[in-house]
């Protein structure tokens, strides 16, 4: 291509050229000699040529050459390989659809200076000879991992895009965020291709198991599921819990295809921590079957209620059996009362009195209260535990002042139970109106002369008949009954000034309004007073003819009567009485993991929480967790505190696959504060198979913060514009060449003019 380097106006130059012609032709036309018109005429082209030659001269034509200089360019096609990409749920399968749609999107469309490289990712990054060797075998997706390779690849020409095809099931579980972000601070955006579809395969899997931590022995326990069943729905199938190969409970459900609620009803028999499994039996044609069961962990506790029971009452010439033997009997009616006795071995003038001191039918031994070791506890850690104590009858000299207040600590503090029954050594006439007991004890007590012996007939008032104490029954013409007609006479009491307030009066005496029953909320536990007694000297008939007789149509007696109210009444008093203890919920160790399924060998996070009996955080505690049993000290994990969760914080690992019972104890000093556990299943899956829909949201994430596009095999064509936006443009050089300084060019010039000359003077021309 030829341009000029002066360019002057079109207008001026015509102008100019047009008076040169003139010029030149006014020459030869009054020229001296005169020569034929052809020779003129020749002769004037001769000058017009010579002219134009100097004026283009003049002009400086060059010759320009357009030179373009492409620039190298990278783009990386990552093809996942993975086992997931095999599946067939759209047109070529996973891995062929995405193939495809690089070969026509990519391949077909790409910058002649941008360069292709095509690598295969699974567990880790490897180059690729060409899109059609890539097969769909890999065991894992470690996508994140394949982004970190690659940008850490050395290469000669620069990355400006990578375009990433997967199904977006990655089982590396690293974030991904991070590395996204990596490549967005690079300026190389990741765009994504999603290959697959988000529907779900045909499958019935326990996603949840819910049930309380811990529950009673032989307590009815629900289990609560969470399943879902796609592709199932309106379809029976059977749900069965079991523990190794019995099984305890079982039903049929109607799939629902979706999550559905599934709830079973067991009852574990056996006291400790349990490892149950749920499952339901595998359909035809189901995906995967190791997923219809699933394994919890369930702290089954000792359902018993541990009763202190101290008797004062001696042994009576004219009873067949020891005076605690009533009231022992009647709370060991319930199997999960267990009765300690205790007997008061000094009178309250310091005689010796003539106790049993062993069960005549069991020969379990009955120590005396003051006993240094068997008798009542002497420290704290000794009463608690018990949950109950029945006070019926002791000299206040048989506690030493840190016994009674241990004693008001277990009711006010720990949630315990506390019963006063009357006598001569209880109430005011005890002296117990000056010491710590006063504070737990629902009624203020009178001076130290406050018994007195006559017959007394108890009054229940109808508002008190819906209290656990007194219904036995909801038939409330019967309940009247057993607590009137069929309630028996009492011969004394200790009178008290009145019902403290916040108590609930439960019986009175009729003739003087004196309190018999009372009850009340002390702290976190519970307390009662019984004002009577329940041993020969006021309670003969309260303690066995208070039933129905055992031959119909007599008289109950002694040794004809059942005494079903008598045991009713204290079986229901000792359990309400124990409600605070037995029901406590705040346990002083809490362990918590971060998941209860995991791959042997994987980490899973461990939360422990340590709190007092007031539910204070202790953050000295030593606290030790051991995953399994019979590990030795090799076994075990120490806990740190951390201050931002508010609790001690341990990195376990899963040692095998199995159930392994992960058990966090806390201690401080020699004192151990208590201790959990959770189950810690074991399991190798195949992550890959596991679930194999589509994650079009996690690759949109990965294109988001790295500044690339998403795309769907499904979807319309993508916009080259957006593809290749990275790829460098052609640098562009112009090479100029000046014309008008040639030999030929000043040659001719020269030619033109002495051919001009020659012919002048050849023809006499001037």
């Amino acid at each position: 291509m030829t341009q000029f380097t002066f360019q002057p106006d079109p207008i001026a130059f015509a102008g100019a050229a047009a008076a040169a012609l003139l010029v030149l032709l006014a020459s030869h036309w009054w020229a001296c000699g005169r020569a034929g018109r052809p020779m003129r005429l020749f002769l004037a082209v001769i000058r017009a040529a010579v002219v134009a030659l100097l004026t283009v001269a003049l002009l400086d034509p060059q010759w320009v050459e357009k030179l373009q200089h492409r620039q190298k360019a990278r783009l990386a096609v990552l093809l996942d390989t993975s086992k997931s990409m095999n599946t067939q749920d759209v047109p070529g399968g996973r891995l062929g659809a995405g193939r495809d749609w690089v070969q026509q999107q990519v391949l077909g469309r790409k910058p002649v200076n941008l360069e292709v490289s095509a690598l295969r990712f699974d567990a880790a990054l490897a180059p690729l000879p060409s899109l059609g060797a890539a097969s769909p075998t890999g065991a894992v997706t470690a996508l994140v991992g394949a982004l970190e390779q690659l940008l850490t690849a050395p290469a000669e020409d620069p990355l400006t895009g990578v375009v990433l095809v997967s199904d977006g099931i990655e089982t590396s579980a690293k974030p991904v965020e991070a590395v996204a972000r990596q490549f967005r601070r690079k300026g190389i955006p990741i765009h994504t291709v999603v290959t697959g579809t988000t529907n779900e395969m045909k499958d019935v899997l326990i996603e949840n198991v819910q049930v309380k931590r811990a529950v009673p022995n032989e307590s009815p326990t629900r289990v609560t599921l969470t399943v879902r069943s796609p592709g199932f729905a309106g379809q029976t199938a059977a749900v069965q819990i079991r523990r190794e190969r019995d099984v305890l409970a079982g039903r049929s459900v109607v799939l629902a295809g979706g999550s559905q609620t599934v709830e079973l009803d067991f009852t574990p028999r056996q006291r400790g921590f349990q490892i149950y499994e749920v499952s339901i039996a595998p359909l035809k044609d189901e995906w995967l079957a190791y997923n219809n069961r699933r394994q919890f962990g369930l702290e089954v506790t000792d359902p018993s209620i541990r009763v202190l029971y101290m008797e004062g009452t001696p042994q009576q010439n004219n009873s067949p059996q020891p005076e605690w033997k009533y009231l022992k009997d009647a709370l060991q009616s319930d199997k999960d009362l267990k009765v300690t006795v205790l007997y008061r071995q000094l009178g309250n003038n310091g005689q010796y009195l003539n106790t049993v001191d062993s069960d005549p039918e069991t020969g379990e031994k009955i120590f005396p209260v003051e006993h240094p070791t068997k008798g009542f506890p002497r420290t704290l850690a000794g009463l608690l535990e018990y949950d109950v104590v029945i006070h019926s009858d002791i000299r206040i000299a048989s506690f030493t002042p840190d016994q009674l207040a241990n004693l008001a600590k277990l009711v006010e503090q720990y949630g315990g139970g506390f019963l006063m029954i009357g006598g001569n050594s209880a109430f005011g006439k005890g002296g117990y109106h000056q010491t710590i007991l006063d504070r737990i004890i629902p009624v203020a007590m009178a001076s130290t002369e406050d018994s007195e012996t006559r017959p007394i007939q108890l009054s229940v008032p109808a508002t008190s008949m819906s209290h656990p104490l007194i219904a036995f029954s909801d038939d409330r013409t019967e309940l009247r009954r057993i607590w009137g007609e069929k309630f028996p006479t009492l011969y004394g009491m200790n009178r008290v000034e009145r019902a403290k307030p916040g108590a609930t009066v439960l019986a009175r005496d009729p003739d003087t309004d004196n309190v018999l029953i009372a009850v009340q909320e002390a702290g976190k536990g519970r307390s009662m007073a019984f004002t009577s007694d329940t041993t020969r000297s006021w309670g003969r008939d309260f303690e066995t003819t208070w039933g129905e007789p055992l031959t119909g149509g007599t008289r109950a007696t002694e040794h004809n009567c059942d005494q079903r109210y008598y045991r009713q009444f204290w079986v229901n008093t000792v359990r309400w009485l124990a409600a605070g203890k037995a029901n406590k919920t705040n346990q002083p160790v809490i362990l918590e993991l971060s998941r209860g399924y995991a791959a042997p060998g994987d980490s899973v996070n461990a939360t422990v929480k340590v709190r007092d009996e007031v539910s204070r955080e202790i953050t000295g505690a030593q606290v030790v967790l051991q995953v399994g049993a019979g590990l030795g000290t090799n076994g075990l994990v120490s806990a740190r505190f951390d201050n931002a969760t508010r609790a001690y914080v341990a990195e376990l690992r899963v040692p095998a696959t199995g159930s392994h019972v992960v058990t966090a104890a806390a201690w401080q000093g020699n004192t151990k504060l208590g201790d959990d556990r959770q189950l810690l299943v074991g399991e190798t899956t195949d992550r890959e198979t596991e679930d194999l829909q589509a994650r079009p949201d996690f690759l949109a994430a990965i294109s988001r913060n790295s500044g690339g596009e998403s795309f769907k095999v499904t979807a319309p064509p993508a916009n080259p514009a957006t593809l290749f936006a990275n790829v460098p443009p052609s640098l562009v050089e112009y090479r100029r060449t000046p014309l008008w300084d040639k030999a030929w060019w000043l040659g001719t010039v020269l030619g033109l003019l002495t051919l001009e000359w020659t012919l002048r003077r050849w023809r006499g021309l001037a």
